[in-house]
């Protein structure tokens, strides 16, 4: 005679069932992360280096082009610039490599959905995770470049607030998941958004303050300046940027206070939130259809 199991061994036999699968999409999210990056270096001749020299590269190119029209008050604040450059070089292309990595990912990868019971979460999951690869990576130039920086421009660089790096990655992460769930799972009804997405990236990363100061705007009486700080306001990169300029070199010249720095965390972590929960209810919505479309 067979009895039927208790509330007790329900509830564990489900953490089981759980666990197993939380265990099989890890495996599984692991080794997509590997995959992606041997893939991105693949028939590279410098390989992996290039995660490096892309974001100095960049850097030099808007260096030389726009310090020629920014009017610097001093030689220092001409060091920062390329400083300045950097950090936002670096924050932006993670969120842009992260987020045109993930867009197809669902579609990419239909073999392994139409043949295997995996979640469909694995695929914008790693794509993320391997831009964190990259950002690390890229914190390397970033460093150099410091040293540099603080060479020529004493006290400007190495702060120990560059720790609150660590404290800020997690809510990038969240922003940009959310928004790659958003697209990876709109990409599988609506090819064409890619092509849209390219389009509103090149006009996200000028209203972005990635080679441009924000504060050249302030204080302007004409109505399109007021408009324009509304709209960058609004902008979820730019306090995502202006955040990691703080805890770079900012804080070290006191140009902002460290206590107000964790303030604009507590904002990029309720952004980070809001993007994911979006993800996340849009993602859930459309999944199950997923399959008859990919």
């Amino acid at each position: 005679m067979t009895t039927k199991p208790n509330v007790f061994q329900k509830i564990g036999a489900f953490v089981v069932k759980k666990s197993k699968s939380f265990k099989k999409n890890a495996n599984i999210v692991r080794e997509l992360v590997i995959k992606n990056v041997k893939i991105q270096y693949r028939n590279s001749v410098i390989g992996v280096l290039w995660t490096v020299l892309n974001p100095l590269l960049n850097m030099l190119v808007m260096y030389f082009v726009f310090s020629t029209i920014m009017d610097f008050g001093s030689k220092q604040e001409e060091d920062w610039f390329s400083l300045y450059i950097l950090c936002g070089n670096i924050m932006f292309s993670f969120v842009r490599n992260a987020t045109t990595q993930s867009l197809p990912s669902i579609v990419q990868n239909r073999g392994l959905l139409t043949k295997n019971k995996i979640s469909e979460y694995v695929f914008p999951i790693s794509k993320n995770l391997s831009a964190v690869v990259n950002f690390s990576f890229s914190m390397i130039a970033l460093i150099g470049v410091m040293a540099v920086v603080s060479f020529f421009a004493p006290g400007s660089a190495f702060s120990y607030t560059l720790i609150f790096v660590f404290l800020m990655l997690p809510a990038l992460f969240l922003f940009s998941f959310g928004l790659s769930l958003v697209l990876s799972s709109l990409y599988v009804f609506f090819r064409d958004i890619q092509h849209f997405y390219t389009v509103f990236l090149t006009l996200w990363t000028y209203l972005t303050p990635i080679f441009w100061d924000f504060g050249l705007f302030k204080n302007k009486e004409d109505m399109k300046f007021a408009i324009l700080e509304t709209v960058v306001n609004l902008n979820p990169m730019f306090h995502f940027v202006e955040y990691f300029r703080d805890i770079i070199y900012r804080c070290s010249v006191g140009f902002t206070p460290v206590l107000e720095t964790f303030s604009t965390l507590a904002l990029l972590y309720v952004i980070g939130l809001i993007s994911l929960g979006i993800g996340i209810l849009i993602f859930a919505l459309t999944r199950r259809k997923f399959i008859y479309n990919i």
